[in-house]
């Protein structure tokens, strides 16, 4: 019992990871929007008129097109790239083989990316006609990156970047 009161215990240590996380998991936000707001707005935005639909995925022009399908797959690829290094050395301060945890992140980041490129196929036409498509495409991204967030903390912290300690 006197173990789990010690400020120095793991409660605690984990606590502030999570909050770290969280705010390294912010920065990664900024990027994450802010090169979905590139790519939808400006540079796929010729490709709206264009319908995409591949396996799951049903990016019609009710659901954006091509230029939806590409600005959520680019930003989220760009964005987990960067929350990977940040993460891996801000946060957890890993130790353990880049490769491994690479390769771990990679399988994890490819699970919830198809996750959340099919998200929208789902539910963005009926809320693009409720509140606009600006709007529809704004919440369906935050609560894409929410997602995301609750997965990748727990997989982050006990399985891809586990700190070792030295042998000495």
């Amino acid at each position: 019992m006197g173990n789990a009161l010690n400020k120095k215990g793991p409660p605690k240590k984990t606590f502030w990871q999570f909050l770290l996380f969280l705010l390294m998991s912010l920065v990664t936000t900024v990027v994450d929007l802010g090169s979905f707001a590139l790519f939808n707005y400006v540079l796929f935005v010729s490709l709206k008129d264009q319908p995409f639909h591949w396996f799951l995925f049903d990016y019609s022009l009710a659901n954006g097109g091509l230029c939806a399908f590409l600005a959520f797959a680019c930003s989220f690829i760009l964005s987990q790239t960067f929350n990977f290094f940040l993460q891996r050395k801000v946060t957890f301060g890993a130790n353990n083989r880049v490769i491994f945890s690479g390769l771990m992140y990679a399988v994890m980041v490819v699970g919830v990316f198809f996750f959340q490129l099919w998200i929208p196929t789902l539910i963005r036409d009926p809320f693009a006609s409720w509140i606009g498509e600006n709007w529809a495409d704004f919440i369906i991204k935050n609560a894409n990156m929410t997602v995301s967030f609750l997965i990748q903390f727990p997989m982050n912290k006990y399985v891809i970047m586990r700190h070792k300690k030295s042998a000495a």
